[in-house]
């Protein structure tokens, strides 16, 4: 398979908890797994998708975490993800965004897409608690076109603009995609994961196997307490501050946020989060 499925999201919405439940459907043969089974979807915009940088142009491949530089690459990257090993799924948090006369993704490189959209009183305070910044600070993030962020080790630089931009880059996609709140998902994995294998399988012909034991497992073993139990007794390699999984439940924000941070969110996204149903 040569075209690229996303699990595309803003960062801390849910795609860990997302690829968890894909990669265990896909990867494990009764639906019981360890942590290393996530490795099987792992975030496109790291440096091992964009080491053929250095044959072409090895000032630009010590600038990658520069957006001018790293986007004459994306096409080209996700051209060749297939030689750099045999996977078709990818995480990524970057908007689907045009820099310069560059985008992200096209259609001539997308399978389909799966997008998970979080609520983003929630994001702030999820993000505040990953990264150690303030919820003002994030806040600020969420409404900034020219946001950023770049991949664990520094290396790649990722698009992210602002919360309700992202959203839209990636709807505007012309393929098949599903897209999904968090929330619901948390909710009710069963239904919506079920919705997810139909996706999978009639819209994107995936070919795996999945009866009723294995998919009870999942559900069971990707459940955030969990996903808790096995961060405390192994540790988790995508932590940057503190736990990963530390709360993930939905309206914490109830609880955290000031009523003035509250009312500054909803008057930005009015538009986006009443779609949504977040208001």
């Amino acid at each position: 398979m040569k075209k690229i499925i996303w699990i595309a999201s803003y960062p801390k919405s849910g795609n860990t908890f997302l690829r968890f439940l894909i990669s265990s459907l896909l990867y494990s043969k009764d639906g019981n797994f360890d942590l290393d089974i996530i490795k099987h979807i792992k975030q496109f915009d790291i440096y091992k998708y964009f080491r053929f940088v250095e044959k072409i142009n090895l000032e630009d491949s010590k600038n990658l975490d520069k957006l001018n530089i790293v986007s004459k690459y994306w096409s080209e990257a996700q051209r060749r993800f297939f030689e750099v090993e045999n996977k078709f799924i990818f995480k990524t948090h970057a908007a689907n965004l045009r820099v310069n006369s560059f985008n992200y993704t096209n259609e001539n490189r997308v399978l389909g897409l799966i997008y998970i959209v979080r609520d983003p009183r929630d994001i702030v305070i999820s993000y505040s608690h990953h990264t150690g910044t303030s919820i003002d600070y994030n806040i600020d993030s969420l409404f900034n076109n020219r946001t950023t962020m770049t991949n664990s080790n520094g290396r790649i630089k990722i698009p992210l603009s602002r919360w309700d931009t992202h959203i839209k880059s990636w709807s505007f996609l012309n393929v098949p995609k599903y897209i999904i709140r968090y929330e619901d998902l948390i909710q009710n994995t069963d239904l919506y994961f079920s919705e997810i294998i139909n996706f999978l399988k009639e819209e994107l012909n995936v070919n795996f196997e999945v009866n009723s034991e294995k998919f009870n497992n999942i559900v069971k073993n990707t459940s955030f307490e969990k996903m808790q139990e096995i961060e405390n007794k192994f540790g988790f390699d995508e932590v940057y501050k503190g736990k990963f999984f530390r709360k993930g439940e939905s309206g914490q924000w109830l609880g955290s946020l000031s009523k003035r941070q509250n009312d500054k969110i909803k008057k930005e996204f009015e538009q986006t989060l009443k779609y949504f149903k977040y208001i």
